[in-house]
C-alpha cells in the first residue's frame, strides 16, 4: 500500500473513526484500517482479540501485548465488542 494512503487512513481513523463510514454496525470497513495508531492495532487485530474472548479494551491490549497510550481508540474498541456481543446474542436466538 502506498505510504501516503496508509498515513491518510491512520489519520482519518484517529481523528474521526466515522469519517470513512457513517455507521460501524452497517459497514465494518476494511480490516487494515487502524483502530489504535499508537500501538499499530488494526481492525483485524481487535477482531481477533474479541474472537479469542476479549470483553474489554484492556483485554484487547493484553492479547496484543501492548497497553493504552492516548486512549482515543477505546471507544471504537468498545463499539466493536458490543457489536460482537449483539451478533452472538442474535445468533443464539
Amino acid at each position: 500500500m502506498d505510504r501516503a494512503v496508509n498515513r491518510l487512513l491512520r489519520t482519518t481513523c484517529i481523528l474521526c473513526p466515522h469519517t470513512a463510514m457513517e455507521n460501524h454496525s452497517q459497514s465494518p470497513g476494511p480490516p487494515f484500517v487502524y483502530v489504535c495508531n499508537c500501538n499499530g492495532l488494526r481492525k483485524r487485530d481487535v477482531a481477533a482479540a474479541i474472537e479469542a474472548g476479549a470483553t474489554r479494551p484492556r483485554d484487547v491490549f493484553a492479547r496484543n501485548q501492548c497497553s493504552a497510550q492516548c486512549a482515543k481508540c477505546v471507544c471504537e474498541m468498545r463499539e466493536m465488542i458490543q457489536e460482537t456481543r449483539q451478533a452472538f446474542a442474535m445468533a443464539a436466538e
